[in-house]
């Protein structure tokens, strides 16, 4: 059976929750509390859900009305930030994916839906989709391996860098269900907005600490704090999802005054070993803000064999409506001085969408 969930009602909220309960593979990503805390609440969050009596498929994103004067409402779906996507059973056929994807399509075809912009997870659920599938980034899906193996495959800059935090005297502890406290919410989120602040991040990841505290006490078993401390102060911390099998670098900061003893390897390395003793068997660094950045290349020196390409999928609903609306966009631009956009440009999508 084929549906939509509205997920901003109670009664489809729990069937979403049933759904994900019935596929068997705890993933924060999916969880309804992470995509309501972590994206933006103004849109309308809805669930293409398909079911049998031995497997499910489910599609969390957004219904977007499209920002453009037009004598019809058209729309676009997007997935919510992170490894998301379609979340299936493993037993889940190519026949039913297949399936899916047409229903899915049909449904925008009669919602006036023009395009749909997916972010796929690191673990293949990107396989039998339909629409463009765009290799985007390099991300870092470490293996966890045995120590010894494991410190000797770090680059040589890591080893330094840990052996030095090490001398400093740094200590990490990590939190994990009952254990992450609200007062540890309070402190990983002190050092987080005052990182946000630093970094001039953009407004969307200032995260106000109820927002934490409520993820976290809610969800438990998806959720880690890893403190690392200098003379009892902490001086780096990080909020580090958790699933059946892997865990993930999520938010995180650091005192700016004590990068010398070099706490971000420090954490890096003790989640590496907290991971491999509650059998966990990927870390999930991510990638950079752009192709092979300095991030990327940092996060890489842990694991430098262990890359894997990230996914978004890009599908046109209706290309003559999507033309039709970059030429609305490209007539404001031009107005306004900005430079027309190229109706085949593939770096930005949907490209009606781009105002700058």
């Amino acid at each position: 059976m084929f549906k939509i969930l509205d997920l901003g009602k109670g009664e489809d909220i729990k069937e979403y929750e049933k759904l994900y309960c019935k596929i068997g593979k705890k993933d924060p990503y999916f969880l309804i509390d992470y995509i309501n805390v972590f994206n933006n609440r103004k849109k309308e969050l809805i669930c293409f859900a398909y079911e049998t009596d031995s497997s499910v498929i489910i599609l969390p994103g957004y219904l977007h009305e499209i920002d453009i004067e037009t004598t019809e409402k058209y729309y676009d779906f997007v997935a919510p930030y992170g490894y998301t996507g379609p979340h299936m059973s493993e037993n889940a056929t190519k026949h039913e994916i297949e399936f899916f994807w047409r229903n899915v399509g049909t449904w925008y075809q009669n919602n006036n839906v023009i395009t749909e912009f997916l972010r796929f997870n690191l673990y293949g659920n990107e396989k039998n989709y339909d629409g463009n599938l765009i290799p985007t980034l390099l991300n870092v899906k470490g293996k966890i391996i045995d120590a010894e193996t494991q410190w000797s495959n770090f680059e040589h800059k890591v080893r330094k860098n840990v052996k030095r935090a090490q001398k400093e005297g740094l200590r990490s502890e990590i939190f994990h269900l009952e254990e992450v406290s609200s007062q540890e919410i309070k402190n990983f989120h002190d050092i987080y907005i005052h990182t946000m602040e630093r970094t001039n991040a953009q407004k969307r990841f200032f995260f106000p600490f109820e927002d934490f505290l409520f993820f976290i006490q809610n969800n438990p078993e998806s959720s880690a704090v890893c403190n690392i401390y200098f003379q009892d102060k902490i001086i780096s911390s990080e909020l580090i999802l958790v699933s059946d099998d892997s865990i993930f670098s999520f938010l995180g900061g650091t005192d700016e005054n004590y990068f010398d003893k070099r706490p971000n390897d420090f954490l890096k390395f003790e989640t590496i070993n907290w991971a491999r003793d509650n059998n966990k068997k990927f870390y999930v660094l991510g990638g950079g803000h752009g192709y092979e950045d300095g991030i990327y290349n940092y996060k890489k020196s842990f694991f430098p064999n262990d890359i894997v390409t990230y996914y978004t999928g890009r599908k046109i609903v209706n290309n003559q409506i999507y033309r039709e609306l970059v030429e609305i966009t490209n007539k404001k631009r031009q107005e306004t001085g900005l430079d027309l956009l190229d109706i085949e440009n593939s770096n930005y999508f949907p490209l009606y969408n781009k105002k700058d």
